[in-house]
């Protein structure tokens, strides 16, 4: 099954729908009916019956009613007056921290190559770090993991990551991306897939290592997910086929294609060792989503992008399997000198 979550400016809600054919059935038609995800596993049933069938059963109840053109969805924007996708999974009305982000690094070979290597450039050392968290992981050491601290700034398909003003080199990262809820019974289980731009001020990382926090954070949009969340039984994660297409007034700057899945994964019990290495030490609530992102297979280094994502531009990111493509606008943040009467 794959679910899409959309904006609907005409009702002012949050719909949710399930994904039938070239058509998506509105799950969100008359008042008391779910507007997302989070409300069909929490309170539909999800977490006792699994996902798909409480998604069953909302489509029952819906059947007869508004079907939109999927075509129409993914072409739609927000400020187009129509309905319009936002990510695919997200906490509760007011309560976005329902929606927990993280996300791993280092956890693809060619990846880890080019950051040690970008490393090495910016600072002039024989840096290893990134060699190292490789092969630590590799023989089932703890993998680099880190938030997204505000999961608001993560935003939808067709929505904009945002450059800050002090930008020293922006690039999209291409991840899978895995949802995560609570069953009935205290289990964390995997709710489906979805993809992921983990956007990166590589320039900041690249100078020391120890910089990741504010190479991954920062207002407005840090981070995307979408278009569409497939659902756990219908999703072969083991090899998965991803590309990056970048676009700055219409023409193609940056394209890269690689593999990501379970067989990509630099360490012997694959997702389930980052996973047990998340849990164990953040469990996850009952009420709570959780989304993990599993690091790139792609890397833009200087030489394939030297300057990074500019505003203005375009990232388009596909993955197979039926999640599509993630297809978001880069704008710039402005700066801000709110911290200026701090001066001394």
């Amino acid at each position: 099954m794959r679910i899409a979550q959309f904006a609907d400016p005409e009702t002012g809600r949050q719909h949710v729908g399930l994904v039938q054919g070239e058509d998506v059935l509105d799950l969100t038609g008359v008042d008391g009916s779910p507007t997302s995800v989070h409300e069909i596993y929490y309170q539909g049933g999800g977490d006792r019956d699994g996902l798909e069938a409480a998604l069953e059963a909302a489509a029952k109840r819906a059947a007869g009613g508004r079907r939109l053109p999927l075509a129409d969805l993914l072409e739609s924007r927000p400020g187009s007056g129509g309905p319009h996708l936002v990510k695919p999974v997200s906490g509760p009305p007011g309560q976005p921290h329902g929606l927990r982000i993280w996300l791993a690094g280092v956890t693809h070979e060619d990846s880890a190559k080019l950051r040690e290597i970008e490393a090495k450039q910016a600072t002039g050392d024989q840096v290893n770090v990134y060699e190292q968290k490789y092969r630590e992981t590799a023989a089932s050491g703890r993998p680099e993991l880190f938030p997204k601290t505000d999961p608001e700034a993560v935003v939808g398909h067709g929505q904009a990551i945002t450059r800050p003003a002090d930008t020293e080199r922006l690039v999209p990262e291409t991840e899978l991306v895995t949802v995560y809820g609570v069953n009935a019974g205290g289990q964390v289980e995997r709710l489906g897939y979805t993809g992921g731009n983990d956007a990166t001020d590589n320039g900041i990382e690249a100078t020391n290592p120890l910089n990741l926090p504010q190479a991954k954070n920062w207002d407005g949009g840090c981070a995307s997910l979408g278009p569409l969340l497939v659902t756990e039984a219908e999703y072969d994660d083991g090899e998965v086929e991803v590309s990056c297409e970048i676009l700055r007034a219409g023409q193609r700057v940056g394209y890269k294609a690689g593999h990501t899945g379970q067989r990509h994964l630099n360490m012997p019990d694959g997702l389930y060792h980052m996973e047990q290495m998340l849990f164990r030490r953040l469990a996850l609530r009952p009420g709570e989503l959780q989304a993990l992102y599993w690091g790139t297979p792609i890397v833009f280094a200087e030489a394939d992008l030297a300057d990074g994502l500019q505003a203005g531009d375009v990232v388009r990111m596909s993955f197979s399997g039926g999640i599509g493509t993630l297809e978001t606008p880069v704008a710039a943040l402005d700066a801000t000198d709110q911290y200026k009467s701090l001066l001394p």
